[in-house]
């Protein structure tokens, strides 16, 4: 746990020092001193993600699973992972040697956090604020946890910027190749174009009434899930279930941006996409429960959290008011920060304690 809250405090303060705004310098005076400042910063950020990211062992609930697939990929034994995670893998073997691991975690952490520092320095409008949201509200450290999924996850978080331009051939071109490492991201073909449709009032009423549907109809759709990906049939997934902290979080982005929709969303083609993609959680958190593995979907669309607050709230007229939600929205983050520590022991989660395979806790004698 201290390694996390230590890296939350050094990443920030160095992003503290990223500033966009300043602009470039004639051609034949080079990059200004800001520019060399921002590459230096954001190279130390990705080495810092990074480093922790690859140094890890045996840190997440999925670890040793994953070690497990290393084992029986060369052997042509029957996995559940794609093919291009089990190329890739298969690639890395014939490179280092049959029982390699660590170099295929590196190289998983090497391009989740590649996607993640890019995404965040091209579409935030706050760099430092941004980022600290990104951390504090733990989609860093979950990457720790799920390598294919979270690997996808910034690939669409980086394609957005596809999305918002209408660059809709490289949005496509970026996904479909991840689509062989993690196959859930493909569900941002739909969510992202949809959500950048600029609805009206009664057609976001229409897709609440079909939300609702799934309280009465779960079972007519888990059918239809089933059939598009067996291989949750007959498992725990199906039990669904949802979060209710997740719930709260995306509740309280709704009503900050309902609050203030005249002066930072209505307008913004941005903040609506982002504002559409918080819409779309809230109705898969409170109606979707029995969608299996549903944060899987959802963190697609509350992904959007971290470009929107700091946006959303540098829009408000008032400067009481804006400092009011500026800290609001720090305080709160923050919060949601402790409590992820908290469960981050759990078996579901297991990030904590931390163990790298530089200083093993049998050498250190205790893990952090």
């Amino acid at each position: 746990m201290t390694v996390y809250i230590i890296l939350t405090i050094l990443t920030v303060a160095v992003a503290a020092l990223v500033k966009k705004r300043e602009g470039y310098a004639g051609a034949e005076y080079g990059p200004t001193r800001q520019q060399v400042c921002n590459g230096v910063c954001l190279l130390t950020l990705f080495l810092m993600l990074f480093g922790v990211s690859a140094c890890r062992y045996q840190v997440g609930n999925d670890y040793s699973r994953y070690e497990e697939f290393f084992h029986l990929i060369p052997l042509k034994q029957v996995v559940p992972t794609e093919f291009g995670f089990n190329m890739t893998v298969r690639l890395m073997q014939l490179l280092f040697g049959i029982d390699t691991k660590l170099p295929i975690f590196a190289l998983f952490a090497f391009v989740t956090v590649c996607f993640m520092v890019k995404a965040l320095y091209d579409q935030s409008e706050d760099f430092l604020f941004s980022f600290f949201l990104f951390m504090t509200l733990s989609y860093y450290f979950q990457s720790l946890n799920t390598v294919r999924y979270y690997l996808a996850w910034s690939a669409a978080v980086f394609s957005m910027k596809y999305v918002l331009k209408g660059q809709y051939v490289k949005f496509v071109l970026l996904i479909l190749p991840v689509a062989t490492i993690h196959k859930s991201i493909l569900l941002v073909l739909l969510i992202y174009p949809l959500a950048n449709l600029p609805w009206k009032r009664w057609q976001l009423m229409v897709l609440t009434l079909f939300a609702a549907s799934g309280l009465v109809l779960q079972d007519w759709y888990l059918k239809i899930i089933v059939r598009l990906y067996p291989s949750y049939e007959n498992t725990a997934y199906l039990d669904g279930g949802t979060s209710l902290i997740n719930i709260v979080r995306i509740i309280g982005v709704f009503v900050l941006s309902v609050l203030y929709y005249r002066q930072a969303v209505a307008g913004q083609k941005q903040n609506r996409f982002y504002f559409h993609l918080n819409f779309f959680a809230l109705l898969l958190y409170t109606c979707g429960s029995f969608v299996p593995e549903i944060s899987r979907v959802g963190y697609y669309m509350t992904a959007g959290h971290i470009f929107l607050l700091p946006s959303l709230v540098s829009r408000i007229g008032s400067r009481r008011q804006r400092r009011f939600w500026r800290t609001a929205v720090v305080v709160a983050a923050v919060l949601y920060f402790a409590i992820f520590l908290i469960k981050a022991q759990d078996l579901l989660v297991r990030i904590v304690p931390y163990h790298t395979w530089i200083f093993p806790a049998e050498i250190t004698g205790k893990a952090v």
